[in-house]
């Protein structure tokens, strides 16, 4: 996995970057022991992690030869095994501490783009409570498709993931998979119904622009398969709030 992460502080509008190769682990661990006992949410939102992972590494600009099949071999084992997982499959699980592993080493090379880069800058701006990383994740990921998806090498790439899955090869029948899948998951289909509503609509849309603007600098941002600025950021993330459609 990579060794960066960012802390931002919200009062200043500062981003305090953290990253160094003495923090990058030598040895990664892979026990699927360790998956058995964790709760239903946390496995789903930690399966919806490693799912963007590796539909972000795929279409990321830095996707190569050697992490695309990585990339695509993950979702095809999160697809297939993380509802199971999720209703406590032993062997599912199993299968799904693989995949997330195969996940990782796809978006530690090839990075990850505006999912991310959203996620990580809303996870604590609210005063509500937390939006979790993974949930995130699943939330913004149908968006965020449909908004890179207006880049014809990115709608390619969709498609060929869609089908590698044995769907349609198109972008929004990828779409339409993560939604089903979300919603075996129990996960929700936007911000504003988040764990009943707690993350208040009026706090939202005063951070908007700050947040927008700050998501838009993040370090994943620059590897997404199409560009934003800072307005439209704040349109997708309003359209992540509502459930809106992405139409730009």
């Amino acid at each position: 996995m990579t060794a960066f992460s960012v802390i931002t502080d919200y009062a200043k509008g500062v981003k305090y970057p953290l990253a160094d190769f003495n923090i990058t682990p030598d040895v990664a661990i892979v026990d699927p022991a360790l998956a058995q006992t964790m709760p239903k949410k946390l496995t789903a939102h930690t399966g919806m992690d490693a799912m963007t992972h590796a539909i972000e590494a795929y279409v990321s600009t830095m996707h190569c030869n050697y992490t695309d099949p990585l990339a695509l071999h993950a979702i095809k084992m999160i697809s297939a095994d993380l509802v199971d997982s999720y209703n406590g499959d032993e062997g599912a699980r199993a299968r799904m501490h693989d995949a997330q592993c195969l996940a990782g080493m796809a978006f530690s090379n090839a990075l990850l783009g505006i999912v991310h880069s959203m996620a990580h800058k809303t996870g604590a701006a609210y005063s509500g409570g937390h939006i979790v990383h993974g949930c995130a994740n699943a939330m913004y990921l149908p968006k965020v498709i449909a908004y890179n998806a207006k880049e014809p090498e990115a709608e390619k790439r969709y498609g060929e993931i869609a089908a590698f899955l044995g769907l349609e090869p198109t972008s929004k029948a990828l779409i339409a998979h993560i939604k089903a899948m979300n919603a075996k998951l129990d996960i929700p289909t936007c911000i504003k119904d988040y764990e009943g509503g707690i993350i208040d609509e009026k706090e939202f849309m005063d951070k908007l622009p700050q947040v927008a603007e700050l998501a838009v600098g993040d370090a994943c941002t620059g590897s997404n398969p199409r560009q934003i600025d800072p307005a439209t950021m704040a349109k997708l993330l309003k359209c992540c709030f509502y459930d809106e459609e992405v139409d730009f």
